[in-house]
């Protein structure tokens, strides 16, 4: 089964795609996974991002089992 997580080229400091892609990471600094994009685009509106914010700076990367294992 797929998971969908999140990244972004904005870093906490707001400098655009110098450090590469920054993922959204659970408490343990894990990259946070979920079972599809809407799951996602909940999460982070239920902590505080705006739908705006969501469409121009988050995308959303489908991985698999694969993935997973590297």
């Amino acid at each position: 089964m797929s998971k969908v997580v999140c990244k972004t080229l904005m870093c906490n400091d707001g400098v655009l795609g110098l450090n590469g892609y920054q993922y959204l990471l659970d408490d343990e600094d894990n990259e946070m996974e979920f079972d599809s994009k809407e799951d996602a685009i909940v999460f982070l509106l239920d902590n505080g991002e705006t739908m705006n914010w969501i469409e121009e700076w988050v995308e959303f990367e489908t991985i698999t089992e694969k993935r997973k294992e590297t």
